[in-house]
């Protein structure tokens, strides 16, 4: 580990309720693959551990500024707190979902490792060459792999801007995804990302835009914007409005996944993203139950479900 990276561990640290390890648990190879990093926790300490020892300083500085970022409240963070009661369909949406966030919160930490000098020419051939193993070449028709490939790409094109590297081959092997993945992050890549309110835009808004290019596609959409809770950000004058002014609470067709009850979910009234859920007392009558709810603070309610949320500025 470079001291970059010490650094960075022992900013974390500073922090981090308890202690961040690290660990790299197998070889190096030619290829990154952004996905072979874990995080478990072991009481009061966290272990970040690479299943491969390649470019273990880019993956290390990578996790650890998401951490750091994560930490001083500046991302706003993805909660799962509906299920489908299905457990192989409620794992994927999470990973697609995983997926979508990162892409935003990388447009950050790429670009800060570059400027560190941790991503470098290395990190990039590696990179190129995890994606091209990852996925295969597209045959002209959209398939099975579509969606993944879509957000393969979207990292990958974040990391090129990052990092200056020239990806164009991929637009030859993956014509179809690439072309969909340039539109969908070109927002992402001239957005001012410095505030979290601007983050978290940039988030709903993915999620919008990936399931157009999937109902473009004929394909089943994701809608992330239901099932994803987004962190809120929120200035001081919100907290203090009454739930109805700030939020539309509706049902799903999904489950509270703590309480296995009907969920009711909390959109956000200017980007209609799931902000909370809830689900109603069984000895309340439903009526009261929603009279109650919108008249209550927006600050209340977050104290009461112990929901986090960013203090806008």
């Amino acid at each position: 580990m470079s001291p970059k990276i010490e650094t960075l561990l022992n900013a974390v640290n500073e922090i981090y309720p308890g202690k961040v390890m690290t660990r790299v648990s197998g070889e190096k190879t030619d290829e990154l693959h952004i996905d072979r990093v874990s995080q478990e926790i072991l009481g009061d300490r966290l272990l970040i551990e690479l299943a491969e020892g390649t470019q273990s300083d880019f993956l290390f500085g990578n996790e650890l500024l998401k951490m750091l970022l994560t930490l001083n409240g500046v991302i706003p963070q993805i909660f799962f707190a509906l299920t489908f009661q299905d457990d192989t369909l409620d794992q994927q949406l999470i990973q697609i979902a995983t997926r979508m966030h990162r892409t935003i919160v990388h447009t950050i930490t790429y670009r800060e490792l570059k400027k560190q000098g941790v991503l470098t020419t290395e990190t990039a051939v590696s990179y190129l060459a995890g994606v091209q193993s990852e996925l295969t070449v597209e045959n002209g028709e959209l398939d099975d792999e579509s969606l993944w490939r879509l957000l393969t790409l979207l990292d990958a094109l974040v990391f090129a801007d990052a990092s200056g590297a020239d990806f164009s081959e991929l637009a030859d092997m993956y014509p179809l995804a690439y072309t969909a993945a340039t539109k969908l992050v070109s927002p992402i890549l001239t957005a001012d990302l410095k505030q979290s309110r601007h983050i978290r835009r940039q988030t709903t808004q993915l999620f919008a835009s990936v399931d157009n290019t999937l109902t473009e596609w004929g394909k089943p959409t994701v809608n992330a914007k239901e099932y994803v809770t987004v962190t809120s950000v929120l200035s001081q004058r919100q907290l203090e409005l009454p739930v109805s002014q700030v939020f539309t609470i509706f049902h799903s067709e999904m489950t509270d996944f703590q309480t296995k009850k009907t969920a009711y979910v909390g959109l956000n009234q200017v980007d209609s993203q799931n902000s909370f859920v809830i689900t109603k007392p069984d000895n309340q009558d439903s009526a009261d139950f929603f009279k109650a709810l919108y008249k209550m603070k927006v600050g209340d309610l977050f104290k009461q479900l112990a929901l986090p949320y960013i203090n806008r500025k």
